[in-house]
């Protein structure tokens, strides 16, 4: 592992540690689970679990699960549930093992923990079945709730991550340039797909993925067919997600237009949503509360007689204006009633609002953005009015 990663999880680790004593815990325990609940790991220990499946069944207990058992004071230990995982970790002690409780409990006992206070991070991920074995095994440690550590801890990137994000940001700009000049009426929503995920892959992103959702069904925010076999015509209202991630982190941006001729009630719609991407962005600074940038848009959306075509706080189908993201797609804080968390330097926050079901097509812009000392940094820089 090369000196500045090995050094930032260093920093990492310390300061998750530190967090935990300022609890008057004597260790944290972090879950994670495969597929897509591994960020918390990846974050602390470059790791991520492998093959969920059944997580209680004879012998074998928490299939799908790792777990780093972070004290205080000594090293820390990965336990895994199968014996596949990365070459260069920067935990040096590395447990596989069929049973993980009872794995995590040899280690708790083995470190001078088995009659400790450890808080659990992961506890919204844990099953009742794995809990309940993790207390039979180790039943003289006292377990609490600390999913917030590290979630808090994640929430403000290291300029390592802003890099990494920006780069991403970089390489979605470089794709929806080139999408821009592809889109034209005759082609198929699963040739936008494959465009866009074909275009990210040659640059490197990983898990590439899209959306496409033209016509009637560009309504809706998200269809559970990401991308169909529909034909785009002359004057559907389009919106398209480009997503993947770079050594990592996430991308996440979206744009909308109409593809051929647009008709004037489609082009209101379209710029009420960029009027609501551009004021809800230019009120973003250290100590805005989440919530309330949502109530920026909303109350735009109201102003132009939407009433229920924005999120579900102003009766809309969208979730909500935006959230955060790093190693996960959709991390806390999320730009929603009720989210009071205050904005802090260091947070990357996709802002993505949207109009839907308004009979003439559902669009919406999204771009990630950095939030600096004074205000922020938009890490997108392709531009948003199609039309």
């Amino acid at each position: 592992m090369d000196r500045q990663l090995a050094n930032e999880y260093a920093v990492r680790m310390l300061a998750a540690k530190t967090e935990t004593a300022k609890r008057g815990f004597d260790s944290l325990l972090i879950f994670g689970l495969a597929p897509r609940r591994v960020g918390d790991l990846l974050y602390l220990a470059g790791h991520q679990p492998m093959l969920p499946g059944h997580t209680r069944r004879y012998g074998f207990r928490g299939r799908g699960y790792s777990a780093l058992l972070l004290p205080i004071s000594g090293e820390p230990c990965l336990l895994t549930s199968t014996p596949f995982f990365e070459n260069d970790l920067p935990v040096a002690d590395v447990r596989p093992a069929n049973n993980l409780p009872e794995a995590i409990a040899d280690a708790l006992r083995e470190k001078g923990l088995g009659k400790a206070d450890v808080g659990i991070v992961g506890m919204d991920i844990l099953g009742v079945t794995l809990y309940d074995d993790l207390r039979r095994e180790a039943p003289g440690a006292a377990f609490y709730h600390a999913d917030d550590i590290v979630m808090n801890l994640r929430a403000s990137k290291s300029l390592y991550e802003i890099d990494i994000l920006r780069r991403g940001a970089r390489i979605s700009d470089e794709v929806a340039a080139l999408l821009r000049d592809y889109l034209r009426p005759g082609l198929t929503e699963r040739q936008v797909y494959d465009f866009i995920t074909g275009e990210m892959t040659a640059r490197g992103v990983t898990g590439a993925f899209a959306t496409c959702q033209s016509g009637a069904r560009s309504e809706t925010p998200y269809d559970l067919v990401p991308a169909s076999d529909k034909v785009i015509e002359d004057g559907d209202m389009v919106h398209m997600e480009i997503n993947g991630k770079l050594q990592g982190y996430m991308i996440d941006v979206c744009r909308s237009t109409v593809v051929g001729t647009a008709r004037p009630e489609q082009v209101r719609i379209l710029e009420i949503t960029l009027e609501m991407l551009e004021k809800s962005i230019a009120a973003m600074k250290p100590g805005v509360v989440a919530e309330d940038l949502e109530k920026i848009t909303g109350e735009i959306a109201l102003s132009y007689g939407f009433n229920a075509n924005h999120t579900m706080a102003y009766g809309g189908p969208g979730t909500y204006l935006g959230h955060a993201i790093g190693l996960g797609v959709d991390e806390p804080p999320v730009l929603a009633s009720p989210d009071k968390t205050m904005l802090v330097s260091g947070m990357v926050i996709t802002v993505e609002p949207g109009l839907y079901g308004t009979g003439h097509g559902g669009c919406r812009i999204e771009d990630e953005v950095l939030v600096t000392e004074t205000g922020t940094e938009v890490l997108n820089t392709i531009d948003r009015r199609w039309w």
